[in-house]
């Protein structure tokens, strides 16, 4: 799977153009404190079942990485990241952000088997350190979004570069 974030508003028409730029920008600076060039591998797990894939991103000046949140960084880098692989792999694209209390971060509306599906997705990054933990965490949280069809946990890893995607159908609330 070949995913290029430079693409993310063309994936996703109705994020605001200044906000997919952010999330780009910030995903671009946490996979280059990392130590990450673009392209780069990125292990995908979507819903277990596991792939490689290659992440291209628009180059950031990291000069400018003390003037970052490095938490923002790496939750809204994340965000970008899944959202991107979401769109590559399932064909989701964004509706809206959720609010919070909402128990996700975004609403996406399904494609081809799952149109018209609407889908709950709870993103988290990890800057150091492996997905797994944080993914048990995050499933149970987006089981409480309600009014969706379908909810599903994203967590994206900097130090390796991965991303997961999994469905909370699985999940014991």
């Amino acid at each position: 799977m070949e995913i290029d974030l430079a693409a993310l508003r063309e994936m996703h028409p109705r994020l605001p153009q200044d906000l997919a730029l952010a999330m780009i920008g910030r995903a671009a600076l946490s996979l280059q404190r990392s130590g990450h060039r673009s392209p780069t591998g990125l292990r995908l797990d979507i819903d277990r079942a596991l792939a490689q894939g290659n992440l291209a991103w628009p180059d950031s000046d990291s000069v400018y990485l003390e003037q970052h949140d490095s938490r923002r960084l790496t939750e809204e880098g994340a965000e970008a990241i899944a959202l991107a692989v979401g769109h590559r792999a399932r064909g989701w694209k964004v509706i809206r952000r959720m609010q919070q209390g909402e128990k996700a971060d975004w609403l996406l509306e399904g494609d081809g088997q799952e149109s018209g599906q609407r889908i709950a997705l709870e993103v988290s990054g990890v800057a150091h350190g492996t997905v797994a933990g944080r993914m048990v965490e995050k499933l149970k949280q987006v089981t409480e979004s309600e009014d969706v069809d379908q909810q599903w946990a994203g967590i994206v890893g900097f130090e390796e570069p991965v991303a997961a995607l999994h469905s909370s159908k699985d999940v014991n609330p």
